[in-house]
């Protein structure tokens, strides 16, 4: 539906176009909605699935539509193009750095982000290190944020995330990549909320989570199947054969693998069959074919060539050792081996680091090198040792943040129908209230009555209002009271060219509390520890409560400096409370996380980066503040 919507806007513009070309005589510039829907179009639908060559040509049908002297729209053919008609990586990367200086020189966030994008996949492609392509993502994803555009949002999120998973960091992947799922069906993008089930079961299978991962992977092949969308169909099979590889099944990966290439071949696309036979050359490994392992590298090396796609030279070098290695040609392999160690090194790979070491060292102990030997083989255990205690805690921050996830979920699904019930109540007076004002006309002539009443009822609204401003629990600020003030206070902020810092409060291990002394006491306790973040606040800082444990304090006119000596008489007020009544033994601490108006555009977006620090305080050990970058 988006691209029939999109084809019919194109050509509905052009139409017009054409009329209005015949009434003036000359022909006009092409509209600016006509160029938006064909780019849309081709972002969304074409480009992904068509050759450098094919692209360029309908780019170059892009550029017709291209109003004259239309910068931002300049920039966004040029960053199409950037992503999809650039074959060569170093050409790519001077396309982004100098379309990266014109949108910053242009203030377009937008295309700072788009270059940033394209830019990190260049870098990947000359094989520059995880590092330095993870600071593009991050980068890219600023400016996105800056501008608004949630499908860009969502794409950086998906590259970051898709990038924290190769290198390893699965727990803060797969949150990323459900997140960027969940903005591009919010921008109504299903299809490519649908492509990310590759990437997401990618990063289970490197978790060690072959179920999750064989049914994500699964639903990305037919997906892929169903769009006729053969390169995905390709990457969703090579990632079925990893992980028949992972479990031990070698038949049926080179299954997915020989479909896979018959696939690349048949739609004529060296770079994919240059990843297939990569693959390929590991099973013909592990079955000591290594003649043919050496064939399959011979080809695979001279299709990353002819693209200059450096990015998997050291899986090349070592699975090239791991043949000549098997064939008896240990000098030769390590020559390879050596090769892959610089590159594995650089962008920090553990899983193929392990792999290099565990070799090389079968290597060195041919060759009568034993000392060499034991070194590789210390390295491959201390590294393998490494991975399955990340894999391990990786496993255990994902759960920990589902948990979390789904109790603040249920938490505030339960404020959100106290707060229903309540703004019905207050609906309910207010409509009580019209009625007795009728009742009041109507007795006009009875004054005494009508003060009576009068007096009455500003005494209610004015009861309505605290009740629809203060959480009835703890006393201070409700989470709709809380968030208007911060608005308003971003708005002042902004207009007076002053700082601004809002706090993120968590009281640790609450739940605690209520499993132990039950919710009543809990209560209490909560309403206690409120009062004593009051009593710690300045008289213009504002305290309210967003959520079961959490609060939000607002700091008007602070720099971070201040907040922070704020937060620590906060925090410090909770560590001495006693609780002689409910048990002499109860302390409790609390979590905080700071940050300081920036480029935000919202309140949610300023809680957003406390809340990152929130989490990080609490996984550096609780009752401790930490500060967002």
């Amino acid at each position: 539906m988006r691209r029939q919507t999109a084809l019919l806007g194109c050509i509905a513009c052009l139409l017009l176009a054409g009329a209005a070309g015949a009434t003036v005589g000359a022909p006009p510039a092409p509209p600016a909605a006509a160029f938006d829907a064909q780019a849309e179009e081709l972002e969304s639908t074409a480009l992904p699935v068509l050759g450098y060559e094919q692209a360029a040509a309908e780019l170059d049908g892009l550029a017709a539509l291209l109003p004259p002297g239309d910068v931002a729209r300049e920039l966004r053919l040029r960053g199409l193009r950037c992503d999809w008609a650039i074959p060569g990586p170093d050409a790519r990367l001077a396309a982004a750095d100098a379309g990266l200086a014109d949108a910053r020189a242009a203030g377009d966030h937008a295309a700072t982000a788009r270059f940033h994008y394209c830019r990190a996949t260049a870098l990947d492609m000359l094989g520059r290190g995880g590092e330095p392509i993870l600071a593009e993502y991050e980068a890219g994803l600023a400016a996105a944020r800056r501008s608004g555009d949630l499908s860009l949002v969502a794409d950086g999120l998906s590259m970051l995330g898709s990038m924290r998973s190769f290198l390893g960091d699965q727990a803060s992947a797969i949150p990323e990549l459900l997140a960027a799922m969940r903005l591009y069906r919010q921008a109504g993008l299903d299809a490519d909320a649908e492509y990310l089930l590759l990437d997401i079961g990618t990063s289970f299978r490197r978790m060690g989570e072959s179920a999750k991962a064989r049914e994500y992977l699964a639903q990305s092949t037919a997906f892929a199947e169903r769009q006729e969308d053969w390169v995905t169909v390709i990457a969703s099979l090579l990632q079925s054969g990893f992980l028949e590889e992972d479990d031990g099944d070698l038949v049926r990966a080179r299954a997915h693998y020989q479909r896979a290439l018959a696939l690349a071949r048949e739609h004529d696309s060296t770079l994919d069959a240059a990843g297939v036979q990569l693959a390929m050359s590991w099973p013909a490994i592990a079955e000591g074919r290594h003649a043919d392992a050496l064939a399959l590298l011979d080809a695979a090396e001279a299709g990353f060539a002819a693209h200059g796609d450096r990015s998997n030279e050291d899986m090349v070098a070592l699975r090239r050792g791991q043949a000549l290695a098997g064939l008896g040609r240990h000098r030769e392999a390590m020559v390879q081996f050596g090769r892959a160690a610089a590159t594995l090194e650089r962008t920090g790979n553990q899983r193929y680091l392990a792999l290099l070491h565990l070799t090389r060292a079968r290597s060195h102990r041919a060759l009568g090198d034993a000392a060499a030997a034991y070194a590789d083989l210390e390295r491959h255990v201390a590294i393998s040792g490494r991975i399955t205690t990340a894999e391990r805690s990786q496993q255990s921050q994902l759960l920990r943040r589902q948990f979390e996830s789904d109790r603040r979920d249920l938490e505030n699904t339960r404020l959100a129908n106290e707060t229903a019930l309540r703004e019905r109540q207050v609906e309910a007076l207010l409509e009580a209230r019209r009625w007795q004002w009728t009742a009041v006309v109507l007795a006009a002539v009875l004054v005494v009555l009508l003060v009576a009443l009068v007096a009455r009822q500003l005494q209610r609204m004015r009861r309505l209002r605290e009740l629809a401003a203060t959480d009835p629990l703890t006393g201070v600020a409700n989470r709709r009271s809380i968030e208007r003030f911060g608005e308003e206070a971003i708005a002042a902020a902004r207009e007076a060219g002053d700082p601004l810092c809002v706090l993120l409060l968590d009281i640790d291990h609450f739940k605690q509390v209520n499993d132990r002394f039950g919710h009543l006491t809990g209560d209490q306790v909560l309403a206690r520890i409120a009062a004593a973040c009051s009593g710690a606040l300045r008289q213009q800082d504002r305290l309210g409560r967003i959520g079961g444990e959490e609060f939000l304090v607002l700091l008007p006119q602070t720099g971070m400096a201040q907040a922070r000596q704020v937060a620590e008489r906060i925090r410090g007020a909770v560590e001495v409370l006693a609780f002689e009544d409910v048990d002499p033994s109860l302390r409790l601490s609390i979590s905080i996380g700071i940050s300081e108006l920036g480029d935000e555009a919202s309140l949610r977006e300023l809680c957003a980066r406390a809340d990152s620090a929130l989490y990080a305080a609490k996984d550096s050990g609780r009752n401790r503040i930490v500060a967002a970058a």
